[in-house]
């Protein structure tokens, strides 16, 4: 998926897909199967809601849960530091409180959800269901492998019943005005054309050895502790690495197919197209000014005739002339990312595109070309170029994977009962040595390192591993520490304390720092004359001739798209779309001044009946997201919850 993502980064389709991603994220950590009042639970109370115990295992399952998501997403660019930076600890708890949260609010409501109910929504759960009809025999599998009685999972799905009536309970409580959808018209279908210069934030520098002794005397006395050395340790640890256990492990037939008939959900493959096409957009010219709404509605109309009349006229070109589909998507197509590859989208799975594009595949053989098909895109030729049916991995093809999941999962048990072993053993002496001498696993220790600076060879960044280190005592041992890739024993075993340097120490770093400030200072001083002098002369090209740049033109974009030749930048848009044909500004953005002018103006003109319609219920929806979320804020904010941090 990330090289289909990489390969039509600035494509339409692209958007389609994040969306599938961002829904999926969403039905994992909020709705996730079998976290719904498991009696059994336990394992320590790490926070209450209202009295409400929440349990460690339940807290622990959701996060494994959300840990698999990212790691079936990002396969191996997940890392242990997209744990940290995504703070992925705090969004598990999180989701669970608000689950409470929702279910209490559920029951003042009164809302109810009866058995039939529960019932048809396990029916419509993909994973349950062979020949798209739920299958037993797949329900029973997944409930034994995750443990669950039929009654806690039905249970846990009766919660997520509830808790999706009681949100929608909050969003029906939106409304959309008539001005807020004349809003949302314009925002999509307004468009700006602009001409603009880029200067680097860099264009004017202070070299560091201009910075005078005083100045940076000046600077080192404001900002002491700016400089300040912090803290250092020195760990003494055994690291314990499944994989250097693999190969020892044995798996048997019974267990492979065990393992198979449990988790078949995992080996389900969605139906896959492979597919061109040759895109004509609905380009509409610019109205004049005082065109009536008629007029206006008339050329949008004209617009879409011209569209699907050259999509019809290339495919009698194709079919009665022989033309190649390929070349004329090269020639023609307005989606210049695919046109250049003879209108080639790839392979990608049911619900990547959009439904009007994907029924017109599904009614396609491999080799056929569509009648006109039209899209919020424009009008499509699409071409069927291969086809693979949905279907279930037979064990066969998949023995490989299964045996080397299960050979992962079995080194990671051992090599936790081992770290086990190890601790208890060194736990009364504190001896590490002599304790891991015993499995023959080395005791290792690590160069000085700091909270801030702490990416050592053979750790990595695990923020597991340096949080507990600078939790320790001197020559304390550390409890065991499992995480995702290894497990680890540790003891400080040496400190050096923060300290204030002198000058002469950090003269180098002061100098280039007070560098950067000037050059910043210098940097802004130079931009505010260059917007003063453009708004006198608005000569944007006769402005970047004087400083050796090139002022740029863009085609016309909308406040919803990226502007071609600078990217999704929200600010330049923003301000662009402020301002009158002709006015200039300037925009300071990612390390970078744009000095920006409307070169020209599209108005968006009234919505019709149809346009309305769908502007308004993606406007409700937009507000019913804001409206549920703050809903859940000041829910959250009156509610009584206490949170054991220390578990976390």
């Amino acid at each position: 998926m990330l090289n289909l993502v990489r390969k039509h980064a600035d494509s339409w389709l692209i958007k389609s897909i994040l969306w599938t991603i961002v829904f999926a994220f969403i039905g994992t950590i909020f709705y996730s199967w079998g976290m719904g009042g498991s009696a059994k639970l336990s394992g320590g109370v790490i926070a209450t809601v209202e009295g409400v115990k929440i349990n460690y295992n339940e807290y622990d399952a959701t996060f494994k849960n959300l840990l698999e998501f990212y790691r079936e997403q990002f396969k191996n660019q997940f890392s242990e530091e997209m744990v940290r930076r995504l703070d992925l600890k705090t969004v598990a708890l999180d989701a669970i409180i608000q689950k409470k949260l929702l279910l209490m609010e559920a029951k003042k409501e009164n809302i109810h959800v009866g058995d039939e109910e529960v019932a048809a929504r396990i029916k419509t759960i993909s994973a349950f269901q062979k020949n798209q009809k739920f299958n037993q025999e797949t329900y029973k599998n997944f409930l034994k492998f995750k443990h669950l009685t039929p009654f806690e999972f039905e249970e846990s799905q009766r919660e997520t019943l509830m808790m999706e009536k009681m949100e929608q309970l909050i969003r029906d409580n939106v409304k959309v005005s008539p001005e807020e959808i004349v809003e949302g018209f314009k925002k999509e279908e307004e468009k700006t054309k602009l001409e603009y210069v880029v200067l680097p934030g860099d264009l004017f520098r202070v070299a560091a050895q201009n910075v005078s002794q005083e100045e940076k005397k000046s600077y080192y006395e404001k900002n002491k502790l700016q400089f300040e050395v912090p803290e250092n340790i020195r760990v003494e640890y055994v690291k314990l690495d499944p994989r250097d256990y693999e190969s020892g492990i044995e798996i048997n037939d019974e267990e492979i197919q065990e393992y198979y008939k449990e988790q078949i959900a995992k080996f389900r493959v969605e139906k896959h197209y492979r597919a061109s096409h040759v895109l004509f957009r609905i380009d509409p010219p610019k109205p004049e000014e005082n065109a009536s709404e008629e007029e206006k509605k008339n050329l949008l109309a004209d617009a879409e005739k011209a569209a699907k009349a050259k999509a019809e006229d290339v495919l009698k070109k194709v079919r009665e002339e022989g033309a190649s589909f390929e070349e004329m998507a090269k020639q023609l197509s307005d989606d210049k990312v695919s046109g250049a590859q003879g209108g080639d989208l790839g392979e990608f799975p049911r619900g990547t595109m959009v439904p009007e594009f994907e029924a017109a595949l599904d009614k396609l053989k491999p080799g056929e070309i569509s009648q006109p098909v039209l899209t919020p895109f424009g009008y499509h030729l699409v071409k069927l170029t291969g086809q693979k049916d949905e279907r279930i991995k037979p064990l066969s093809e998949v023995t490989e994977s299964v045996t080397r999941s299960l050979k992962e999962n079995k080194a990671k048990q051992k090599v936790r009962r081992m770290v086990k072993q190890i601790f208890r053993a060194a736990q009364g002496s504190g001896d590490l040595n002599k304790a891991s001498a015993e499995h023959q696993i080395p005791v290792k220790k690590t160069e000085y390192f700091s909270a801030a600076n702490h990416n050592l060879a053979d750790i990595g960044t695990v923020p597991e591993f340096y949080n507990l280190a600078f939790s320790l005592k001197d020559n304390e041992l550390g409890p065991p520490l499992n995480t995702t890739e290894a497990s680890y024993l540790m003891k400080i075993v040496e400190r050096k304390p923060a300290y204030v340097p002198e000058l002469a120490e950090v003269e180098k770093n002061v100098e280039e720092t007070v560098a950067r400030e000037k050059s910043k200072t210098l940097t802004a001083e130079k931009f505010k004359e260059f917007e003063k002098q453009l708004a006198s002369d608005a000569d944007l090209e006769k402005f970047a001739k004087t400083q050796n740049l090139s002022a740029k033109l863009t085609p016309f974009f909308g406040l919803e798209d990226s502007i071609p030749g600078i990217g999704n930048n929200q600010e330049i848009k923003e301000q662009a779309f402020k301002l009158k044909k002709g006015e200039t500004a300037g925009v300071w953005s990612r390390n970078k001044f744009y000095l920006i002018k409307v070169a020209d103006k599209q108005a968006a003109g009234d919505p019709n009946e149809e346009q309305t319609k769908r502007i308004q219920k993606h406007l409700k929806k937009e507000k019913g997201d804001v409206y549920f979320q703050e809903w859940l804020k000041n829910l959250r904010e009156k509610a009584d919850i206490k949170i054991d941090r220390t578990l976390l």
